[in-house]
């Protein structure tokens, strides 16, 4: 990449300012989430991460990581003398008035290693609409969150989306007269007219611990960033039960398995038959650059995809990644593939009844009206979006009902 030489002559100069300047202005360019700052034995190297697939950007003599990395923690305000433990910290910059530069630092066998998460509230605006959420799924939404109580839970793994998607919800729900309180860990954007506080388990400021002060605030919408242990679900149950809307999320595979783990959390069944209103779980997938081509699906796709969609044929049009000057190997951006079960009556007298399996839950629904994972993704692939080999990179590790590959 012709970057290479231009970022090597700085360095070469000990110009660090003007090297992490000239970084951060490229991972910016490059619409990057990350910026990963490595150390190995003989040499480092950097890595960032655009649609969410990390790529060598640079490698570089070893004896230069340390300037590197000094020059970084002074701009996130970390302690340059501490390289033992792991630290946090930010970066404000005048010149990048819109971006947030979140920065870790973690001492590795090799010396440190810096992270550099790249918030830039201009793509948040993009793509706080829950981006590639289906009609279907946005009207599930929209209708679940005019009650005003109950709990909408998101799922899936770090760097899905979720956030984003709860954010997307706040700003519909967004109000003079309604009172949202956020507990965040960390407050990822801020927003007018939101009460967002920021966990410090340092000074034992935990989620529950903060969640049990939020309900003395007259609250009538609470976001909790994650469920990660028994408190925390338990006040998450308690502000929903009292009759208040609870936005959070939780790590687990699908949407419906959300209920399970709160159930493993040692909430009863009748509390999450009572509470819960909408379970939902999202992936993001790479869309294709409009430099795609056409092509067909080959023999063993289609004889997975007929399993869902009976109208398909060998000769139906769908787009794989070509590549060209504006995009990274033929993809450019990415939008969500997701499902979102709002929970029936049947489906909570299941969950009231006790010993329900993800099965059982799974069977409770209506599968015309209730795509799952695969369906939206086939979905994206039917209207070009992105390409069959992309969709089955990121649902790979999804048991997918009933297939048979």
């Amino acid at each position: 990449m012709e970057h290479i030489e231009k970022f090597l002559d700085l360095l070469e100069k000990d110009e660090i300012s003007s090297f992490i300047y000239e970084l951060f202005d490229k991972a910016i360019e490059l619409r990057a989430s990350d910026i990963h700052i490595e150390p190995y034995k003989e040499y480092s190297i950097i890595r960032i991460r655009i649609d969410g697939k990390l790529i060598h950007f640079l490698k570089y003599k070893k004896e230069k990581h340390s300037q590197i990395i000094t020059k970084v923690k002074i701009l996130a305000k970390m302690d340059i003398s501490e390289k033992r433990l792991p630290q946090d910290g930010s970066i404000n910059l005048y010149r990048y008035s819109n971006i947030d530069f979140r920065v870790s630092s973690l001492n590795t066998v090799n010396g440190e290693k810096i992270e550099i998460r790249i918030l830039s509230f201009e793509q948040y605006s993009i793509n706080s609409r829950l981006l590639g959420f289906s009609e279907n799924s946005k009207n599930k939404l929209s209708e679940i969150i005019k009650s005003k109580s109950g709990m909408i839970i998101f799922s899936g793994p770090t760097g899905s989306g979720k956030s984003t998607s709860l954010y997307s919800l706040l700003n519909k729900l967004n109000s003079k007269d309604i009172n949202i309180v956020t507990v965040e860990d960390p407050v990822e954007y801020h927003i007018d007219g939101i009460n967002q506080i920021e966990v410090n388990e340092s000074i034992g400021l935990g989620f529950d611990t903060i969640l049990k002060s939020i309900l003395r605030q007259d609250p009538d919408i609470v976001m909790i960033g994650e469920i990660r242990d028994t408190k925390t679900a338990k006040m998450a149950i308690r502000a929903s039960i009292t009759g208040h809307l609870v936005l959070t999320t939780l790590h687990t595979n699908d949407a419906l398995s959300s209920i399970i783990r709160l159930k493993d959390l040692g909430i009863e069944d009748y509390l999450l038959s009572s509470t819960i209103s909408a379970v939902c779980s999202q992936r993001l997938v790479r869309k294709l650059c409009d430099c795609k081509e056409k092509t067909t699906f080959k023999e063993n796709e289609l004889r997975i995809v007929s399993q869902f969609r009976k109208d398909i044929d060998k000769d139906t049009i769908i787009y794989k990644p070509k590549g060209c000057a504006k995009c990274n190997s033929g993809y450019f951006g990415r939008e969500a593939i997701e499902e979102v079960y709002v929970l029936n009556d049947n489906t909570k007298q299941i969950i009231k009844n006790g010993n329900y399996t993800l099965n059982d839950l799974k069977n409770s629904f209506d599968y015309k009206k209730n795509h799952t994972f695969f369906e939206s993704a086939i979905d994206k692939v039917l209207e070009g979006k992105t390409s069959f080999e992309e969709i089955m990179s990121v649902l790979y590790d999804y048991n997918i009902i009933n297939m048979k590959i």
